[in-house]
């Protein structure tokens, strides 16, 4: 009994390997690392106070990027473990949640930035909050909650979207997995 449940992992696994290969898992793939690449490239503003910009005392950096990786990583093998639940509710459900969670990505992004900005331009002058202050936590907090939404649900609407297009080849083809494996 226990070699069967070891032979179905096996399989499971090698379908998302055999995922991941394709456009949508490569795309989705990227994605949990646009929070490493995004502190590289500064493509969201992601400092430490008392950096050029930055507003970061309570939380560092790296530690909102590394949550961020890990929620979205977390993520993916939580929406591939649901993929017989989603891909049995049909193709449109799925493009549908796809959107959604895309629509979701972007309005916190843009929650993101306008916290951030907010809280870099009035921290001091209209909350009065110094260098060290702990209630700085009621920035950072949304901050953090914000950028992990936007990254983990951007890579959900490509998980979403690459499960549909997959799923929707093997229906439509039900002998190319073993054809290919």
């Amino acid at each position: 009994m226990s070699s069967r449940r070891g032979e179905a992992f096996l399989h499971e696994f090698r379908e998302f390997v055999a995922f991941l290969g394709t456009l949508w898992g490569i795309l989705a793939g990227i994605s949990v690392f646009f929070p490493l690449s995004s502190a590289l490239l500064e493509a969201i503003p992601l400092g430490r106070y008392g950096d050029d910009g930055g507003v970061f005392n309570i939380f560092p950096p790296h530690l909102i990027t590394l949550i961020a990786t890990v929620f979205t990583l977390f993520l993916v093998l939580s929406t591939f473990g649901k993929r017989k639940v989603l891909t049995a509710r049909g193709n449109t459900n799925v493009r549908r949640r796809a959107w959604v969670s895309l629509a979701f990505g972007l309005a916190a992004v843009v929650a993101y930035v306008s916290i951030y900005s907010a809280y870099r331009e009035y921290a001091w002058g209209v909350f009065g909050l110094g260098s060290d202050d702990p209630r700085k936590v009621f920035f950072e907090v949304p901050l953090l909650l914000t950028y992990v939404a936007f990254f983990s649900l951007l890579t959900h609407a490509f998980m979403l979207l690459g499960m549909a297009e997959f799923y929707a080849t093997d229906r439509e083809n039900p002998d190319s997995k073993e054809s290919s494996g």
